[in-house]
């Protein structure tokens, strides 16, 4: 049996042998995509990890998995959102680590920071809307969520089954403020800790 990586080397050698063709081009970074993201887009993904969130941005949004043309299905036609695509690469992938991969894919982006209120009063609170979208496509939605965030973040099992996240995604974490008091009916305050971002990844650097 042929690894992943056999396999998809073969559709990319097949691929650079047809010219540059969009159609060509289009197989090319989905089989990028695919090598790259059990091990969280590394050095040298960048062009896969911008395709795969560029197209959860467009309108209407996309998959960010497309269809890789490998190995024995090179030659099958088959659109980027087709919903037996999946099935169809993992049939010849044939490796239950990386099916559990692509299928594990969630994708939160998020899109611009606000502020929120709630209760009658309006309280106000900082927020993100949000896009969130699987790997596959499916149960897209977008709302606000608490708290200010910025990037994308890629959560999916990796090869070894362990829960990851990837991408380029962080949260504000507000400065922390401390108080004593000062007098009677004062109190002096300051800055203990500066604000700062936090990166999420977990199993790969962020971009």
């Amino acid at each position: 049996m042929r690894t992943l990586v056999q396999l998809l080397f073969m559709a990319l050698v097949c691929i650079g042998s047809v010219g540059t063709s969009s159609k060509a081009l289009a197989y090319d970074i989905d089989c990028k995509i695919i090598l790259c993201l059990p091990a969280g887009f590394p050095s040298g993904c960048g062009d896969a990890y911008s395709t795969f969130i560029d197209r959860i941005t467009s309108v209407p949004p996309k998959p960010p998995i497309g269809f890789c043309a490998m190995g024995s299905v090179r030659d099958v036609e088959m659109h980027d959102t087709h919903p037996e695509r999946l099935d169809v690469m993992n049939e010849v992938i044939d490796q239950a680590g990386m099916e559990r991969t692509l299928r594990s894919v969630k994708v939160e982006y998020y899109r611009s920071r606000t502020t929120c209120c709630n209760g009658k009063d309006c309280d106000p609170y900082p927020c993100t809307y949000t896009y969130f979208i699987n790997g596959d496509g499916s149960r897209f939605r977008q709302s606000n969520i608490k708290g200010h965030h910025t990037g994308s973040k890629v959560l999916y099992t990796d090869l070894e089954g362990k829960s990851c996240i990837a991408g380029n995604s962080r949260s504000w974490v507000p400065p922390l403020r401390k108080c004593r008091p000062s007098g009677k009916d004062s109190e002096y305050c300051w800055t203990a800790r500066p604000g700062y971002w936090q990166p999420h990844a977990t199993c790969a650097p962020g971009f």
